[in-house]
């Protein structure tokens, strides 16, 4: 498994939080994502299938533009 961790900086809510969570977590290989409000940080557990151009573009997809790779 590998982690990954993300800047979004729009990340403001619990409807954030569940949004993002439901769209990567529907990407196949990912085994956990953990939004964090305080720090607007999204955390994402994956298998070696999935990219981080793929993580990000769910990220987009689930509203947030601006998403930063921390890793």
């Amino acid at each position: 498994m590998t982690t990954e961790r993300f800047q979004v900086p729009d990340v403001s809510c619990q409807h954030c939080v569940n949004a993002i969570t439901q769209e990567v977590s529907a990407l196949p290989g990912v085994a956990r994502v953990q939004v964090a409000l305080d720090t607007k940080t999204v955390t994402v557990e994956h298998g070696e299938q999935v990219t981080t151009d793929a993580i990000i573009a769910a990220i987009n997809e689930a509203g947030y533009d601006e998403v930063e790779p921390l890793n």
